[in-house]
């Protein structure tokens, strides 16, 4: 059996320390087979991944988290970033249309940016976009308060059951993961197409640590530094962003 994990953000998310290496390297370090780094409307880090990730013996699924106009979509096997903006439905057509899929992340919390069961249900009745719609996270190690009723909702819908990380700091790549039948990513979408995937849950707790290791590499951003993990002794080691990368950010963040 493998494992994966498709719902991780890098450096190239607003609101995410680790960069690409980090999370390669964890990822290596953690026993993952396949993962997806699927930053907020930004391909980069994935692309990046892909070059990089055989240094790691770690197979990457092209992604990112897009934003629609009914809450966020993880998209999967794409070739191109969606426009952020559109409906689910369009999205959803969009990403099929370029031989993707997306998976429903963190659903039915009433939190900002998730995607309601209305939402889901719409896609799932409209005759193509359903097509491309393949899983539902019912476990999130960020939302995980809120996923029992994402479980329960699961039993009824035609989707793969999917448990992630949605990691935004680099040790938290793992903690949330999926076991399918075989070793790579095209094996991974087999099982995610005939709903054939084990979710495999994060078994601890947000704690105060977690918080602050958190808000204390999001400072060290804020001054231009990410944290990184690619010495042999799996140290962190903080390297300077590239100049380029900070004003990409800073444009981001000013809503540029």
């Amino acid at each position: 059996m493998g494992t994966a994990d498709l719902h991780i953000h890098s450096i190239y998310s607003h609101d995410a320390t680790a960069t690409v290496h980090a999370i390669l390297k964890q990822a290596m370090d953690v026993g993952l087979d396949v993962i997806a780094i699927t930053d907020h409307d930004e391909f980069r880090g994935s692309l990046e991944a892909q070059q990089i990730a055989p240094a790691y013996g770690v197979e990457v699924v092209p992604g990112a988290e897009v934003s629609t106009e009914d809450g966020h979509l993880v998209a999967l096997y794409i070739k191109t970033l969606p426009p952020a903006g559109m409906s689910i439905v369009d999205t959803l057509l969009h990403i099929g249309r370029q031989g993707g899929i997306a998976i429903a992340p963190h659903p039915f919390n009433n939190l900002p940016n998730s995607l309601s069961m209305k939402a889901v249900l719409r896609a799932l009745a409209h005759p193509r976009a359903k097509d491309v719609l393949k899983g539902i996270e019912t476990h999130n190690m960020g939302t995980q308060a809120f996923d029992k009723v994402a479980r329960k909702i699961s039993a009824y819908l035609p989707l793969a059951r999917i448990a992630s990380s949605d990691a935004h700091i680099y040790w938290a790549v793992g903690a949330g993961r999926i076991e399918f039948a075989g070793k790579t990513a095209r094996e991974l979408r087999a099982a995610l197409e005939t709903n054939a995937t084990l979710p495999i849950p994060y078994d601890g707790e947000e704690s105060a640590r977690a918080i602050f290791s958190w808000a204390r590499r999001i400072a060290m951003r804020r001054l231009g530094y990410a944290s990184d993990a690619r010495s042999a002794s799996g140290e962190i080691d903080t390297q300077p962003m590239t100049k380029t990368l900070q004003q990409r950010i800073k444009r981001k963040r000013d809503g540029k």
